[in-house]
């Protein structure tokens, strides 16, 4: 299977929703799993996108989603522009559709609706057999950075700010808030943060005051530090603020665009802002110095970082992707069992699947005849343990192979696409190695090879506690050691 995650982003529209398809993107390829990003842009903004597969093209069009788009894909859709004629060829095309929706924008067609938002109204949604719903703060989409994230206290005194107004600042007020803000508090550092699809740096620059400091297209694992460095932020509502909340981070919001109404309307029924505060608003300067001083405040500012806790937690993300790739919404019976004879021909075919040899030390097709003589051999062998992955329908869904010299064993596991992305790896792995160590108490150490391009394998073995040792030009040497009670 692959999933195709489609999106836009820049100068006119923010880097909002590229940045969270990157993390589904990053959930997803962890899961061995292969996943692409389809981006709608003409701007240079897809520095962001470092070191993901990405497709830059312009995705709206019917011939494009019809040559594009496979039976056995897994697509998202995270857009603003997107229309439903569009959406409908999409759920049509794919084995499974997922759309993201921050205000029930239009009447999704088959597939799962998340809505990671503040504010939701059910009735915005109404149920059908053919759509599933994930709704709300449970649901938020937060960059992996910014896991496991929170402060652990607040100062007393306000020494840093930090503004940042999106990826673009498409209202062009951080001008604005320097100068209203920042130049008339000359003992705080204000950190201003400068998105890649920023036009007005040049002119934003020239505030060049020893309390200003610009930091342009700062990484996830940077903005999160800078965060937790600052007293308190002046933010657009965005992505931002539900990172803000992650970190239990006091702040300001600015309502720039009509799809944070509603983030807005939810900030404030949940008492986390006093006043809504939006950008055209011909008092907005006033209120803004209002909050500004409020905030100030010791009381204040521990009374938001209080009522912050628990809002927001890193789950969001893994739940939406467990929804998409569970077909079954139940536990699935996977188990392991000794090879047979009958699995010659399934093992073949699982061997010379493209994935499975991109990845092997020998990435050469493997030959029938070669096969039978290897596999008869396999049967025979005292220094091989074979494990077929199956379910209780009996079918073939990968091998787990362990070829043992001495008290050592050497660990080699495929997949089947049927299984692959739904959790199970680590699992089957940790099993097949609790199987190996009953069966020959004698191992003392597992050894595993991993080819350098292959990162989600990469991150199943570190998941299930392999140790890197050593790397060659092309692999990984991970290395177990089973400790006997």
């Amino acid at each position: 299977m692959r999933v195709l995650i489609f999106t836009e982003g820049g100068k006119d529209n923010g880097l909002g929703h590229i940045y969270r398809c990157i993390s589904l993107y990053d959930e997803i390829e962890s899961r061995g799993v292969v996943v692409e990003l389809v981006i709608n842009t003409a701007d240079g903004c897809m520095s962001v996108c470092k070191n993901k597969k990405v497709k830059q093209t312009n995705w709206l069009n019917e011939d494009f989603l019809d040559s594009y788009i496979s039976s056995d894909d897994y697509c998202i859709v995270d857009s603003y522009l997107v229309d439903e004629n569009l959406l409908e060829i999409m759920s049509e095309k794919c084995e499974k559709c997922l759309f993201i929706d921050d205000f029930s924008r239009v009447n999704y067609p088959k597939g799962i609706v998340v809505n990671p938002s503040i504010l939701i109204n059910t009735n915005d949604y109404p149920q059908s057999k053919e759509r599933d719903y994930l709704l709300g703060l449970k649901y938020i989409i937060l960059r992996n950075a910014f896991n496991n994230s929170k402060r652990l206290t607040i100062n007393k005194e306000v020494k840093r700010v930090m503004i940042t107004l999106g990826g673009s600042d498409i209202r062009n007020l951080t001008r604005l808030v320097i100068h209203e803000i920042s130049t008339k508090y000359p003992k705080i550092i204000f950190d201003v943060v400068i998105g890649k699809a920023y036009e007005n740096f040049d002119e934003i620059k020239n505030y060049d005051y020893s309390n200003i400091k610009y930091h342009l297209d700062l990484s996830a694992e940077e903005m999160k530090g800078k965060m937790l460095a600052s007293d308190l932020v002046i933010t657009a509502a965005g992505q931002t603020i539900f990172e803000l909340l992650a970190t239990e981070t006091p702040f300001i919001p600015i309502k720039v665009a009509e799809n944070q109404k509603k983030n807005m309307i939810g900030l404030k029924e949940l008492r986390l802002i006093d006043d809504i505060l939006f950008f055209d608003d011909k008092n907005f300067v006033s209120k803004l110095k209002k909050q500004f001083e409020d905030i100030l405040m010791y009381n204040y500012r521990f009374d938001l970082f209080c009522k912050y806790h628990g809002k927001v937690d890193e789950k969001g993300t893994k739940r939406i992707i467990d929804f998409l790739m569970d077909n079954s919404k139940k536990e699935e019976k996977i188990f392991l069992r000794c090879v047979k004879f009958e699995d010659m021909e399934d093992v073949f075919r699982l061997s010379n699947e493209n994935y499975v040899r991109r990845f092997s030390i020998n990435c050469d097709k493997i030959d029938w005849e070669n096969h039978k003589i290897w596999f008869s051999n396999m049967l025979n062998s005292d220094e091989n343990i074979f494990y077929i992955v199956t379910d209780k329908a009996e079918r073939f869904l990968g091998q787990i192979r362990y070829k043992i010299e001495s008290n050592t064993a050497v660990v080699s596991i495929s997949l089947d696409r049927a299984i692959i992305g739904r959790g199970v790896s680590s699992v089957l792995l940790d099993k097949s190695m609790s199987k190996l160590s009953d069966e020959i108490p004698k191992i003392k150490k597992i050894i595993a090879f991993v080819s350098k391009e292959n990162i989600a394998s990469k991150k199943i073995f570190e998941k299930t506690g392999y140790i890197l040792s050593s790397d060659t030009k092309d692999m990984f040497e991970y290395i177990y050691n089973i400790s006997k009670e």
